[in-house]
């Protein structure tokens, strides 16, 4: 996983503006994360995990323009960087079961993205898709010794719009 991934914005338009408090909550747990601060980033990441989250729901349903689909390039990488953060979070805490949790999540939603009527928003959640099973598989190859966290993960990477990719 990489550890304290961060996405750099601005706050110039409207979506970075939108998109502001989620870029404080990452950087200020990347601080908490890189003091030893567990507990703290663990917060901050959750935080920036919800507030992607509605986010991105927001523009999914919205109706289908250049702005939501630019919106929507920036909401799931905010998503997947909160959720692989707060992975390695919940690793540095010594609770791999919820950080297998998270990241079947993250895979979950980037999942049901590919589901869309919209064929752009699908690409774009495709792109994020193959980011989300790699951190799978780079998860289970961290953890064999937790098979049961290993069938999980096995289970959600079924659920996937191509061929499984199963980790023995």
């Amino acid at each position: 996983m990489a550890l304290i991934e961060q996405i750099e914005t601005s706050v110039d338009t409207p979506l970075e503006y939108a998109l502001a408090p989620w870029q404080y909550a990452i950087k200020s747990g990347n601080q908490a994360f890189q003091h030893g601060e567990f507990n703290s980033a663990r917060d901050r990441y959750q935080s920036a995990l919800n507030l992607a989250g509605h986010l991105l729901e927001r523009f999914v349903n919205s109706e289908v323009c250049d702005e939501q689909l630019v919106a929507i390039e920036h909401c799931c990488p905010a998503l997947v960087v909160a959720a692989h953060n707060l992975a390695d979070c919940f690793i540095a805490l010594s609770n791999p079961e919820r950080a297998c949790e998270q990241l079947i999540e993250v895979h979950s939603a980037m999942l049901s993205l590919v589901q869309h009527a919209s064929v752009e928003i699908v690409e774009i959640a495709c792109h994020h898709l193959h980011r989300t099973r790699q951190e799978l598989i780079n998860f289970a190859s961290c953890h064999p010794h937790l098979p049961e966290l290993i069938e999980k993960v096995n289970a959600a990477m079924e659920g996937g719009f191509n061929r499984p990719h199963i980790v023995h």
